[in-house]
């Protein structure tokens, strides 16, 4: 009964043609609806950079592959883990409208947004982070670069080695350009800072004796004072600056140091009665022996800051130099000739050649205090201080003879004066350029001088 009422309505809607049209308007009607509903409820996934929208994907699954995929490009590149230095945010939105972008679309967009901090190490020297490294194996690396620096740097075997400061090593992330290569990092810990301070020049410096004193290179210390007119004059007083380089890791060494020390040789002294006190002979010349010494040596960054000696072993016994000095004495005492001996006493240092020097008279020994006595009468020309001759008199006796008294403590006659021959002129002293009492005496015609022994009377 039903199938043929279907079948009933089916003829009449193929006969009928207002029905027809009816019926195909509702179904295109129905059809319509359906698209439009899947359509409006349809969305993708708007894809933004710190909050500015670059583009739109599938959903979130696809984004999570994007950034996974630009994560290990990046590792693939920089050779450590990333991370995105900005915030990749996706949100629904409604599909109509919107262009969907494609994986490889997507990745070009993020690649020109984004900006990426790599995982590195930090070097951190008592709390100061001093180095980024690009892992921790570079980072231990530096750190044994520094020490073999100073070990290769010093002698001996090593015994310790020590950091003085607190190292740590931290990871976190940082943007490429802050990364330096192993080379840079061990320099820049060697070399650290420049600490400038003052240096007062005292009696006897030069450019180069500082620089040996002070362990800085010569060129580098004439860098630093520009203000000097002259590389060779020195004034005392004079304040140079001094840089030094300050190592950003100081590392403490002990070694065991053998080396080879000159044993000095010692002098005797035997007497010889065949030659003047003033002459002496070398009857053996000295030669110095040396030693092997085995030392614990501490090292500074480099520089010897103390050593105790373990033990010694001579190698070459040294020769002792033996001397002859002289015994026989010239004894001087005053006599009735044309020249008197200003004291009595043992000559010491005779006229003549002595050494590199010439001596310009004779040096007779005496206690301080003791008269001096005017050669013969005169005139006094000199009376005062006169450099190495300390205290002197000169006493000029006509016919182009001058007698030279010098050393004197203490001067008895004035410029002017008139003395007589063993008159009493001055006291014996040391003054001036000399190693004790005694009256230095010189004779001088026209000017030059002569040896006194030809002019006195014995």
């Amino acid at each position: 009964m039903e199938a043929s009422n279907l079948k009933g309505l089916y003829a009449k809607v193929k006969t009928d043609k207002k029905i027809r049209t009816l019926v195909v308007a509702g179904f295109c009607t129905l059809v319509a609806l359906a698209i439009f509903i899947t359509l409006f409820s349809r969305s993708v996934l708007e894809v933004s950079v710190s909050g500015q929208v670059i583009g739109n994907v599938k959903n979130q699954q696809v984004l999570e592959q994007i950034k996974i995929a630009l994560e290990q490009e990046y590792k693939d590149k920089l050779g450590a883990d990333v991370e995105f230095a900005q915030e990749i945010k996706g949100v629904s939105v409604k599909a109509i409208g919107q262009k969907v972008d494609t994986e490889d679309e997507m990745i070009e967009k993020l690649e020109a947004a984004l900006s990426f901090r790599l995982k590195a190490v930090a070097i951190k020297i008592d709390g100061e982070e001093i180095a980024m490294v690009k892992d921790k194996a570079t980072a231990e690396m530096v750190l044994d670069r520094v020490k073999e620096h100073y070990i290769n740097e010093t002698p001996g075997e090593l015994i310790k080695v020590e950091v003085a400061e607190k190292v740590k090593l931290v990871e976190r992330y940082v943007y490429p350009n802050e990364v330096i290569d192993q080379e840079d990092a061990v320099n820049l810990i060697l070399k650290g800072g420049v600490e400038t301070r003052n240096y007062e020049v005292v009696q006897g410096d030069s450019l180069w004796s500082i620089s040996r004193k002070e362990n800085i290179p010569l060129d580098d210390l004439i860098k630093a004072n520009p203000q000097l007119k002259s590389e060779n004059e020195l004034a005392l007083g004079d304040i140079l600056n001094l840089n030094e380089v300050k190592p950003l890791l100081n590392i403490l060494l002990v070694k065991k140091v053998t080396y080879e020390e000159a044993i000095p040789y010692k002098t005797e002294v035997v007497k010889d009665n065949s030659l003047w006190t003033w002459d002496q002979k070398v009857k053996q010349p000295g030669e110095s022996g040396s030693k092997e010494v085995a030392s614990e040596v501490s090292f500074k960054n480099g520089v010897k800051v103390s050593q105790t000696v373990l033990g010694e072993k001579v190698i070459k016994e040294p020769v002792t130099r033996v001397v002859a000095r002289g015994t026989k004495a010239e004894v001087a005492f005053r006599g009735s000739g044309r020249f008197l001996w200003p004291t009595v006493g043992q000559i010491t240092s005779p006229f003549g050649r002595r050494g590199r020097e010439f001596h310009t008279g004779i040096d007779i020994d005496q206690s301080k205090g003791a008269p001096v006595r005017a050669s013969n009468a005169g005139t006094v020309t000199f009376a005062g201080w006169r450099g190495g001759y300390g205290n002197l008199v000169i006493i000029n006796h006509g016919g182009g003879f001058e007698t030279y008294y010098a050393h004197n403590s203490s001067i008895s006659v004035s410029v002017g004066q008139q003395v007589e021959k063993s008159q009493q002129i001055a006291k014996v002293g040391s003054t001036g350029r000399s190693s004790g009492p005694h009256v230095h005496f010189e004779i001088r015609v026209n000017g030059s001088p002569v040896n006194p022994l030809d002019y006195l009377n014995k």
